[in-house]
């Protein structure tokens, strides 16, 4: 799909010569016409194969015209190998930092929580389809266009040309040249693809009912349910669900009604941002989600004066100042 994108055999034989054996991924499938067209019945997608032991997606025979994948998808497909090694791939792919995949969490998290709540989705689910789809947001679509999902179209009437790779039983890999949306901003794009996975396709309005929550008992229901329908690649299931277990996403999916109110505290919290040269601040908001502030930060390794803490999503934030909080990721001592 982009340059920084583009992934030779050499580079992912590399990538994966230098990871460590991978660890085993549990398979599960579902045939596409099995389950019934009721919306809110729940969807089986957990059969197992065991002979295989990866992911083998729906059975079906339609994929989403409307989403390409991109070549980060193209090399984590090669084989089971690769998709359990995907988190090598896609930092081989994009060449993005510790500190740099920290900020766009930072930024997106939010955003995907907020789309996800809409429609009922799981927030990992979208944020690790993000990160493997656009590279943590280095990709050439998302950089010039926030396109993070590989939608095809326009937006609004905006849209970028480049090419991208498509997939199929009888050809394998090639090339295209298509349309993509153009978004003014990564929320615009997680909402898109929230509507895509809650309203479906022309032809079909419940293509996506695998992936709703209400239909699933976990995200790799979800996730075996997007594969042949969002991505024809072979071992997009296995790819998410690495990813969303390497980098804890599930952490994102909790609902506002599951975090804590605010506890009132007197202590010194200690920061630290080891991949970057300051550490951000957050101004939370009431429905559990946080914006990122980006006029000031606080120095590495500098004690701040809290009077506040707060859980959400897993997470314990401190209020240095007046709706200005530190995630406990940054804090390496509370005292």
């Amino acid at each position: 799909m982009s340059k920084k994108n583009l992934i030779t055999s050499a580079l992912v034989l590399g990538t994966l010569a230098a990871t460590a054996t991978p660890s085993v991924v549990s398979a599960a499938t579902t045939g596409a016409d099995s389950a019934s067209d009721t919306n809110t019945e729940q969807v089986n997608n957990k059969s197992e194969n065991n002979d295989t032991n990866v992911i083998a997606g729906s059975d079906n025979t339609k994929a989403d015209t409307t989403v390409a994948n991109s070549s980060i998808v193209q090399a984590a497909s090669e084989s089971t190998y690769a998709a359990a090694n995907v988190t090598a791939i896609v930092q081989a792919a994009s060449g993005v930092s510790y500190s740099q995949q920290q900020a766009f969490l930072q930024e997106a998290v939010p955003m995907a929580q907020k789309a996800a709540a809409k429609y009922n989705l799981y927030t990992s689910v979208m944020l690790a389809q993000a990160i493997l789809e656009s590279g943590w947001g280095a990709s050439t679509l998302a950089t010039q266009g926030h396109n993070l999902f590989g939608i095809k179209g326009d937006y609004n009437g905006a849209y970028v040309s480049m090419p991208t790779s498509e997939w199929s039983s009888t050809q394998g890999w090639y090339t295209i040249y298509a349309n993509f949306r153009k978004y003014p901003s990564y929320y615009e794009s997680f909402l898109d693809n929230g509507d895509k996975l809650r309203n479906g396709v022309s032809w079909n309005s419940s293509y996506y009912k695998g992936t709703w929550k209400e239909n699933t008992s976990s995200y790799k229901d979800a996730t075996a349910w997007l594969q042949g329908r969002y991505a024809t690649a072979p071992n997009y299931a296995s790819s998410l669900n690495n990813i969303i277990a390497s980098y804890n996403l599930t952490q994102y999916d909790g609902t506002p009604e599951t975090n804590g109110g605010s506890q009132s505290t007197t202590g010194v919290v200690t920061v630290n941002n080891r991949g970057g040269s300051y550490v951000r601040l957050l101004a939370l908001q009431a429905d559990g989600t946080y914006q990122l502030i980006t006029n000031r930060g606080l120095a590495n390794n500098t004690d701040w004066k809290t009077d506040q803490k707060k859980v959400v999503n897993g997470h314990t934030y401190y209020r240095v100042a007046t709706n200005e909080w530190v995630q406990d990721s940054y804090v390496t001592s509370a005292r």
